[in-house]
């Protein structure tokens, strides 16, 4: 949208990360790419760069509210210990009375899948020029929009409970499961845990990046009146959703690797 010298692109974007600057490198490495100078660098995309943002974010606040720990909390670390007191229910609903053992990982997994996906709700605009025009546009764009932010997080649960498998079964005995019932079965089997990954990353990829296209066409069509309302329920409610489904899978996937007894309360 054009008004007089400003060009105002509203969120969010039909169009895949786009790299923000390059690490320059001396030679040409596998992940290197040609710059506009002539020499080679890695690409660092707006994924990367709103990743690092979330991390920071992340730091900075539970840096902030984990400070002054006191035996009678105040209103802040009443509400930390709330925050953790979910995720520890969570949890040991799940795996019992070793939830203790996963409490790190799927707090942090579903908090950053939840920011993640509702990074676009609260556009921070960034500014630029091109041909002497003033554009405004979205300054970051959600993580979980890329297939390789997924994909990264699905290949971190898939070493969670494919090593949780070795360690409760042995390597004998998990390369052994993959055989049961009947030796035959072994590439089924093999088919049934690349599913797995696959499934989870597929999953919320398709979510993020279909809601960021429907965004987009509508503030095509319509660009002022729209399109608001739905930012609610496409980056909002579907964003806390599928990081709902996504830790839920993930929690499934790792159970399934525990000897049964182990989780029972």
């Amino acid at each position: 949208m054009k008004a007089g010298a400003v060009s105002i692109l509203t969120p969010p974007l039909v169009e895949g990360p786009k790299v923000v600057f390059f690490i320059p490198t001396p030679h040409k490495f596998s992940f290197a790419m040609e710059m506009a100078n002539g020499g080679y660098g890695i690409p660092v995309t707006i994924t990367v760069v709103t990743t690092w943002v979330l991390i920071a974010l992340f730091f900075l606040f539970f840096n902030w509210g984990l400070k002054n720990l006191e035996m009678v909390p105040g209103k802040k670390q009443a509400f930390f210990e709330t925050l953790y007191d979910v995720y520890d229910g969570l949890v040991t609903q799940m795996f019992g009375r070793r939830g203790r053992e996963f409490v790190v990982y799927i707090s942090a997994l579903i908090s950053f899948i939840a920011i993640s996906n509702i990074t676009s709700f609260f556009p921070i605009p960034g500014f630029s020029t091109v041909n002497g025009q003033l554009v405004i546009s979205p300054l970051l764009r959600s993580p979980s929009a890329d297939i390789n932010t997924t994909l990264g997080l699905a290949l971190i649960t898939t070493y969670m409970f494919v090593s949780m498998a070795v360690k409760e079964q042995g390597i004998k005995g998990y390369t052994k499961g993959l055989c049961e019932p009947i030796p035959v079965m072994l590439p089924m089997n093999l088919i049934g845990e690349l599913a797995k990954p696959t499934n989870i990353s597929m999953r919320l990829f398709g979510n993020a990046f279909a809601g960021m296209v429907i965004m987009g066409l509508l503030y095509m069509a319509a660009p002022v009146v729209v399109p608001a309302p739905l930012h609610l329920y496409f980056d909002l409610f579907q964003g806390l959703v599928q990081s709902f489904v996504f830790t839920m899978l993930t929690m499934v996937y790792i159970q399934g690797s525990l000897a049964e007894d182990e989780y029972r309360i």
